[in-house]
């Protein structure tokens, strides 16, 4: 429900916004109705004959003439409406602004308690805020070097004998005024001994990767096998080491779950969707796809 009066309120903002300007217009452009007079004719001895007679009063032609110039009543009560209507529209902007705020703060929250019973269920340790420790060992990984303001929240660790593993929602932000987005996912990170691992760095194609790759981007197809290198971006600074990694076997298994973005370095790993952050009915099925994907590195590197 706060998320679809969420999406209410911004929808909401926008047409104000867009609105403003054709009421502004609309306002300029209208003129108050006036009654039609049809004037008698009159000869011209009779019409020079009032306008000599007439009194006249002091400034009344220059205001007549001033009248006809500003082609508005400024004393007619019809104008105000639609500037009041204007004002009223611009200052709802800072009550739906602080609406947003206090939306998003209570999804937040609700987010982090329902997180926290499913991690009890699950026997995972949970933290609502980052570790500093957890900060330090995904550095070195492509996704934390991203834009700016890197948060980690909602953190759940667990694992077993082999593995160490946690679960986060992790969000960067990148661009300024308009082009200020904030990119939220949900990722899962592995650490082992086991995991001797080449560093490489996997992602969903693009539309314009294709181009890029005319262009020199790096990309790491297999031939023999298009189902995997139609999905993914694949890039290395291992290039050769990195091709002979990826078998038929562990190709198959990263092909079946196009969407994911995979990131290795030498005994960890992650693997998130971008900008997507996992519901929490989905929470325990991500935490069986890091094990999956534990489970396939580690028998691809005992095949080895």
């Amino acid at each position: 429900m706060l998320f679809v009066l969420e999406n209410i309120v911004k929808r909401l903002t926008w047409l104000i916004l867009l609105a403003f300007p054709a009421l502004v217009c609309a306002q300029e452009g209208s003129e108050p109705p006036g009654d039609t007079e049809v004037v008698p004719a009159v000869t011209a001895g009779e019409d020079d004959e009032k306008s000599d007679d007439a009194p006249q009063e002091p400034g009344g032609a220059a205001r007549q003439q001033d009248e006809k110039e500003k082609g508005v009543d400024e004393d007619n009560p019809a104008d105000w409406p639609g500037l009041l209507a204007c004002c009223g529209l611009w200052g709802m902007i800072p009550i739906i602004l602080v609406i947003i705020f206090l939306i998003r703060r209570a999804n937040a929250q609700k987010r982090t308690q329902t997180l926290s019973g499913i991690a009890a269920e699950l026997n995972l340790e949970f933290s609502p805020m980052g570790e500093e420790s957890l900060e330090g060992q995904l550095g070195p990984f492509p996704l934390f070097n991203k834009g700016r303001k890197g948060q980690l929240t909602n953190v759940c660790v667990g694992g077993t004998d082999e593995v160490e593993l946690r679960i986060f929602d992790y969000r960067y932000t990148t661009g300024s005024g308009r082009n200020r987005r904030v990119h939220r996912q949900t990722v899962v990170a592995m650490q082992s001994a086991l995991l001797n691992l080449p560093e490489f760095r996997m992602r969903p194609e693009r539309m314009f990767d294709r181009a890029g790759q005319m262009l020199g981007l790096q990309d790491i197809d297999f031939d023999e096998h298009l189902a995997f290198s139609q999905q993914f971006v694949l890039q290395s600074d291992m290039a050769e080491q990195t091709r002979e990694f990826f078998d038929n076997a562990l190709l198959d298994f990263f092909a079946a779950r196009s969407g994911w973005s995979f990131e290795t370095r030498s005994g960890s790993f992650i693997v998130y969707r971008p900008r997507k952050l996992v519901e929490p009915a989905e929470f325990k099925s991500v935490f069986e796809d890091g094990f999956g994907c534990f489970t396939a590195l580690r028998e691809r590197l005992e095949r080895s």
